[in-house]
């Protein structure tokens, strides 16, 4: 049985008003209230062929139709509009994305809770994917007689350190001179550039005394090993949960809180392959937006929630991604349209960010 446009108006109309009410919808209602020049019985019988098609389904006996996540999927894809944001709110938006310009830690903290603020869900972004790790600046710092700290940050604004053993009897001007020669020779590159003919040019400019140079080169591979497999997951909105009347029951929102809480298993389900099917176009974007609904995520505890997420970026690389989480009955056309414009406005704040520390 093929979905003609008279059952789409319909689908359309029952998924506007559950997510607007959180109940479910009757023939009667949508007959009275939305004006669609059909009788009750009508709409009864397109209702009941909708939920023999599997687009929605009846919670109870005698109860209207709820959406089904086939049902949601088709409105994503095919039935949805595009939201086009007042200028008050783009307004609003310009305001608490002007943040200060500075560690990359705040900028994507305060992000994340101005995304959960705009769409009342639960926000999340991820911290930038160390795809390649290329070194922006390294120091060796003296801290006592037989060690020195390493401290290196990354292009993508991420700092490590690490304490490292250094020969006895090794003065602080070696130490700095050092430093200037790993400065000069390593900054702009990746692990996999650093190659035989780097290491012998700082062989060669520290003489003889190139017996440091191979641990501590050593332990800077080790970090930018760290960072690369790294991902942060920042949350915001965590307890807007209990906003939904899908939540209410305590022990399923005490199961989604504890998974919130576990990162790793967080992390796994927000990030899906590159090959993700499911996914809309953003508006005027060059990215994507993907929504993954209901049992189109593979966790358990995911069954009953959507996911939305996009990247961001800078310039054209992807740096992480930002979303939502929320009931499988949220209003789909403008929390994507906001996430599509946070991505928008956290991309271009972190591309001024790296222009003015490249001295652009």
């Amino acid at each position: 049985m093929s979905i003609d446009e008279r059952k789409k108006r319909i689908l359309h109309s029952v998924i506007n008003e559950h997510i607007a009410t959180a109940e479910p919808i009757g023939s009667r209602h949508i007959a009275k209230s939305l004006g669609l020049g059909l009788s009750s019985a009508t709409i009864r019988n397109e209702m009941a062929d909708l939920e023999e098609m599997g687009y929605l389904v009846q919670p109870h006996t005698s109860a209207g139709r709820i959406p089904s996540d086939k049902g949601y999927r088709f409105y994503v894809n095919e039935l949805m509009t595009q939201y086009e944001p007042t200028l008050k709110e783009l307004a609003s938006l310009k305001r608490q994305m002007e943040i200060e310009l500075g560690h990359i830690d705040k900028i994507i903290s305060d992000a994340s809770a101005i995304l959960a603020h705009l769409t009342n869900y639960t926000a999340f972004l991820t911290s930038p994917q160390m795809k390649k790790g290329a070194i922006k600046t390294i120091e060796l710092v003296p801290i006592d007689s037989g060690s020195v700290l390493i401290i290196l940050v990354t292009h993508e604004g991420v700092m490590r350190n690490k304490r490292v053993s250094i020969p006895p009897g090794t003065t602080i001007e070696f130490i700095h001179s050092f430093s200037a020669i790993l400065k000069e020779k390593l900054s702009g590159l990746t692990i996999e550039e650093i190659t035989a003919i780097r290491i012998n040019e700082i062989k060669e400019a520290m003489q003889s005394n190139y017996e440091m140079l191979f641990p501590i080169l050593g332990f800077i591979s080790e970090i930018v090993e760290d960072v690369r497999r790294e991902t942060n997951v920042y949350l915001s909105g965590t307890t807007n949960i209990f906003n939904f009347p899908e939540y209410s029951d305590i022990n399923r929102a005490r199961e989604f809180l504890e998974f919130l809480d576990d990162k790793p298993s967080l992390a796994k389900a927000l990030l899906p392959g590159e090959n993700e099917q499911f996914s809309v176009n953003s508006n005027g974007g060059k990215h994507e937006i993907t929504v993954r609904i209901g049992s189109e995520n593979e966790l358990d505890i995911m069954q009953r929630s959507s996911v939305i997420t996009a990247n961001y970026y800078v310039g054209d690389k992807v740096m992480g991604k930002l979303g939502i989480i929320g009931p499988t009955r949220m209003d789909y056309e403008k929390t994507i349209a906001k996430v599509g414009q946070i991505s928008d406005a956290l991309s271009k704040l972190l591309c001024e960010l790296y222009a003015d520390d490249n001295g652009g």
